[in-house]
């Protein structure tokens, strides 16, 4: 009995001694599998803070603990701190938002489009600008139909109570809206950011504000993946025009009786060059962002005698027909492109597509060399008739 009970006794030590060892070294793998995890997900989030290309208007810093360092488009700083964590020492000039966010403001339909590669909109509470069924953007639409995205106003009259009530965590501001919204927001406790998207000089710098607000929701990824789509695209485009006699073009939006054009250093204006044109405009303020107001004799001094007149209109109106389209300014009817029936107007979401500018090249490219992109159908523009 003695004998059985000592080798019952070894038999159960033994193992014991066995699942000890065996257990620690698990835990001891496991540990240091989320070490290294941890590790390499900071290591990697730091490698990112090198991969803004484009952009001029914004800066991301990848610090310690998946902390990032945040300069928006007015130049302040914002400290994006992991929820459940305490704000890190130092930056405390920084505003701190807690990460990721899953309730916010959108103050401009460019961040209904910044924001749709990311598919993030169930984190949207409220939006200025439009209300339901005024936009074009589904996914906007569908839920404000069913409640959980309300319209809260124009930015030049927004229901301050109503945004209250929604209690953002943070809200995305236009850079020329700052002055009337912002000291409203901050009276309100609400962080605001500011996107400045507008003011880049290149369309790939534009779209990497998709970057911007990736910070916000951990997409980063996602947000790579969209920008390496775009410029692989755009790429194919270059190939394909590289070479080839460029048509003269111009392009202008009618708007209470002068015309609004793209200066030479705007983001359009590179557009319309990547695509292959050579835009009327481009030495016009070359250096400057942004578009001016001239009258149309101006306009049409300068225009006559492109070969592609490409309007991109804003408001709701767009011409059925080129009689109708030259009503507004009849001395148009004798400009080149009008002539010959070319000329090319914005689709109502084209100011909502934002994520989509290498698309939008590709279009114009198609139009000025329709023979290279014979397979080409275009999305965002469509001819007017005679």
């Amino acid at each position: 009995m003695k004998k059985h009970m000592k080798k019952f006794l070894s038999i159960f030590i033994c193992g014991m001694l066995m699942f000890t060892l065996f257990g620690c070294g698990e835990k001891s793998k496991e540990d240091k599998n989320s070490d290294s995890k941890q590790t390499k997900q900071e290591e990697t989030s730091k490698d990112k803070s090198n991969e803004i290309k484009y952009a001029t208007k914004f800066k991301v810093e990848y610090l310690d603990n998946n902390v990032k360092l945040i300069t928006d488009g007015a130049d302040r700083k914002l400290l994006l701190v992991p929820k459940g964590q305490e704000k890190p020492k130092g930056h405390d000039d920084a505003e701190v938002i807690k990460t990721p966010v899953d309730n916010v403001l959108l103050c401009s339909t460019v961040h209904t489009s910044l924001i749709r590669p990311l598919d993030v909109f169930d984190t949207v509470k409220c939006v200025t600008t439009y209300d339901v069924d005024k936009g074009h953007i589904d996914e906007i639409n569908d839920r404000m139909k069913k409640g959980s995205i309300t319209y809260v106003g124009k930015s030049s009259a927004l229901d301050y109570e109503l945004i209250k009530s929604q209690k953002p965590e943070v809200a995305f501001v236009i850079e020329k809206d700052v002055p009337k919204v912002a000291p409203k927001l901050k009276e309100l406790g609400i962080p605001y950011v500011v996107e400045a998207s507008s003011l880049e000089n290149h369309p790939l710098g534009r779209m990497e504000w998709t970057k911007f607000m990736a910070a916000f929701y951990n997409k980063e990824d996602i947000a790579n993946k969209h920008m390496q789509k775009a410029e692989d695209t755009i790429k194919k485009v270059s190939e394909k025009v590289k070479g080839k006699e460029n048509p003269l073009v111009t392009a202008g939006m009618p708007y209470k009786g002068k015309i609004s054009v793209r200066f030479g250093g705007s983001y359009q204006a590179k557009m319309y060059d990547m695509a292959g044109g050579d835009y009327v405009f481009k030495d016009v303020e070359k250096d400057k962002s942004g578009a001016n107001s001239i009258t149309f004799e101006d306009f049409y001094a300068k225009s006559s005698n492109a070969d592609i007149y490409v309007c991109e209109v804003m408001g709701k109106t767009r011409p059925k027909n080129i009689d109708e389209f030259v009503k507004q300014a009849p001395i148009m009817k004798n400009m080149k492109s009008i002539k010959n029936g070319e000329l090319w107007v914005s689709q109502p979401w084209w100011y909502q597509s934002v994520d989509k500018l290498d698309e939008i090249i590709e279009d114009l490219a198609a139009i000025y060399h329709p023979e290279e992109f014979k397979d080409h159908k275009v999305r965002h523009y469509y001819k007017v008739s005679k």
